[in-house]
């Protein structure tokens, strides 16, 4: 299908603050949020009432498919980003106005549970969106998030990024393929549904948290028996702890035992792995453009973008 590139934002662009998951939690950090958006040059618009609040929910289904559409619909709205992730999309992302998303290409921001809306809008459109911080998370985010996702923003998310830390578990030649993924779990419930993404040729990228191993172990054996990772350009996994206290030594083995998992479900392939990559709901979650052509450079460690 036909990519289709939102214009980057210039100085003074709208945001649109949308919730189409969770309610808002954090006060300060929403607060915070806004004023971040407001220092990079942007001007954020969210309701003058916010979110009333349906239990788990930020509001109705119709009233969270109701304003995606006309943040979308809006000229003066040059993107949308998500207050939060939770639990949601799942359930409004039927009622959104795709051919005005395919007529009106914009840059939707935001991770977790907006994997959902990520996967449906790049399989229906071809539209490249940008996976990356909610509103929520931009006051834990940490400098190099920052700086990335202000870079994708105004048009430079092509730029090449070279992480420290990306253990190439396997690979050496290059790999290229669409980018797709997100939350692991959130990208579970799609299998089966009209949402469900196309998974042969693509580059997948996959994050979680606060899942012990034997249910990440499930998730992944699912996709393998379910065909999906099988046909796969190349595998990129992000940031799988269970939670902000967990200790280094702790940690290094959470994700090693993930890591040696895929390559075992992999193992009659040569496809690319790749561990430790910034992106999650950790301070660490560096913008990635979804639906964009991604060549996976294992001999140089570099994630580059045509």
């Amino acid at each position: 299908m036909e990519q289709h590139i939102p214009a980057p934002l210039k100085a003074g662009a709208v945001i649109g603050i949308i919730a189409p998951a969770g309610q808002i939690r954090d006060q300060k950090g929403f607060d915070t949020g806004i004023r971040l958006l407001a220092e990079m040059g942007f001007e954020p618009r969210f309701p003058r009432e916010l979110w009333p609040g349906t239990g788990y929910l930020a509001d109705t289904d119709a009233n969270r498919a109701e304003e995606f559409n006309r943040m979308w619909a809006d000229p003066e709205v040059a993107a949308l980003l998500a207050l939060r992730g939770g639990y949601g999309c799942l359930r409004m992302a039927m009622m959104v106005d795709i051919m005005q998303v395919r007529n009106q290409p914009k840059f939707l921001i935001g991770f977790s549970d907006i994997t959902v809306l990520h996967n449906y809008l790049c399989q229906q459109t071809g539209l490249i969106s940008l996976h990356g911080p909610t509103l929520s998370t931009l006051a834990t985010s940490n400098r190099d998030s920052l700086e990335r996702f202000h870079q994708c923003l105004t048009g430079k998310w092509r730029t090449t990024l070279q992480m420290k830390g990306v253990e190439i578990l396997r690979g050496a030649e290059e790999a290229t393929g669409r980018l797709i993924g997100g939350n692991l779990s959130t990208l579970l419930t799609l299998l089966g549904t009209p949402f469900e993404p196309e998974f042969a040729g693509r580059v997948l990228f996959l994050e979680d948290v606060g899942e012990p191993l034997y249910r990440i172990d499930r998730m992944l054996t699912q996709l393998w028996l379910a065909g999906k990772l099988q046909k796969l350009a190349g595998i990129i996994l992000g940031d799988f702890s269970l939670g902000n206290d967990m200790e280094t030594t702790e940690k290094i083995r959470h994700h090693e035992t993930i890591w040696n998992r895929v390559l075992q479900l992999t193992s009659g392939t040569q496809i690319p792995v790749w561990g430790g990559f910034p992106v999650g709901h950790g301070p660490a979650n560096m913008t990635l453009p979804h639906g964009a052509e991604a060549v996976m450079d294992s001999r140089n460690g570099q994630l580059c973008f045509l």
